[in-house]
């Protein structure tokens, strides 16, 4: 059974963050969605979203 895919605000409620932070994560390429519905909203699987946060995590601190 494939994982359930999350709107934009599951996955918020899901990390412990904002909706609006999952926006700004996907506007500036940290968080890429696992799909876009007809009406251009995003979907996530969490696994995913998790594992692009730790590798974006780990990036920044390697710069600096």
């Amino acid at each position: 059974m494939a994982p359930k895919l999350l709107t934009s605000s599951q996955l918020a409620d899901e990390l412990g963050v904002s909706r609006r932070s999952i926006a700004r994560y996907v506007a500036a390429g940290i968080l890429v969605p696992e799909l876009y519905t007809p009406g251009g909203q995003s979907r996530f699987r969490l696994e995913d979203a998790k594992q692009q946060l730790r590798e974006h995590s780990r990036r920044t601190r390697e710069q600096g």
